[in-house]
């Protein structure tokens, strides 16, 4: 795999401005930052485990790096608790208005089947206390509904952001995004919209072809076949029963 100076040389050069490998190194990283935001890729899947004690809704800190979930589960406790049992449960997730609507009293508890996110920058922390100010240090918070009627130890897979590359026209390191050939015509085109290169249109489109194969291969969810499901919160099994700790939905 090339180091990052080397893709922006080759990137400048086809687009007919080595003198410019400033804005070419930039344009490097948008092309990255493109592929974390509108990509699912599998390098960018993180998974942590969630710690969660009993008659709490959160808010529970998301890392720093949290882009979006991927999803969030745990296995319901065998009777006694000392070990799982054979049930894993999804949790659905929901906006933070319907689960600000959710009824929520000390009284109920019971295995969480909902989550939310406040990606807020109002629920973001940061080193210097206000935001915008210092290091990021959360990304926002998590709820749970209901609030759980034990401590539960959830797996929580979520998608990440990566750190740009620091002046990558004259870095050695290696870009995470391995496919070299991609970077480099993408970038290209990128760089070909600054110099008035009318061939960015096609470089764009060439690139967008290169990248396809390899998001199958690679097992990105842009291109996976999903089932469709109903909404579990209004159609679930035992619908006409209330909710108990083997069957909480």
């Amino acid at each position: 795999m090339r180091k990052a100076r080397e893709i922006v040389a080759l990137a400048c050069a086809i687009a007919k401005g080595p003198g410019m490998v400033v804005f070419g190194g930039q344009m490097l990283n948008v092309v990255l930052d493109d592929l974390v935001r509108l990509r699912d890729l599998m390098v960018n899947r993180v998974t942590l485990p969630l710690t969660v004690g009993a008659n709490a809704y959160g808010p529970f800190a998301l890392p720093a790096d949290y882009l979006r979930p991927y999803d969030l589960f745990y296995q319901i406790p065998a009777s006694g608790g000392a070990t799982a049992s054979s049930i894993t449960i999804f949790l659905t997730p929901v906006t933070m208005e319907q689960f600000d609507a959710e009824f929520k009293s000390p009284s109920i508890s019971n295995y969480p089947y909902e989550f939310a996110n406040d990606l807020s920058t109002d629920a973001q922390t940061w080193s210097g206390g206000s935001q915008g100010v210092g290091t990021l240090t959360s990304a926002g918070n998590l709820f749970l509904y209901p609030q759980s009627s034990g401590g539960l130890t959830l797996t929580h897979r979520y998608m990440k952001v990566q750190p740009q590359i620091v002046s990558p026209e004259s870095s050695d390191q290696v870009p995470w995004f391995p496919y070299d050939s991609y970077l480099i015509t993408a970038t290209a085109a990128k760089m070909m919209e600054i110099t008035g290169d009318d061939r960015w249109e096609r470089f764009n489109a060439q690139a967008e072809m290169m990248l396809k194969p390899y998001l199958v291969q690679e097992g990105s969810e842009q291109q996976a076949v999903k089932s469709v499901r109903l909404d579990p919160r209004h159609f679930h099994f035992q619908k006409g029963l209330k909710p108990t700790k083997a069957a909480p939905f």
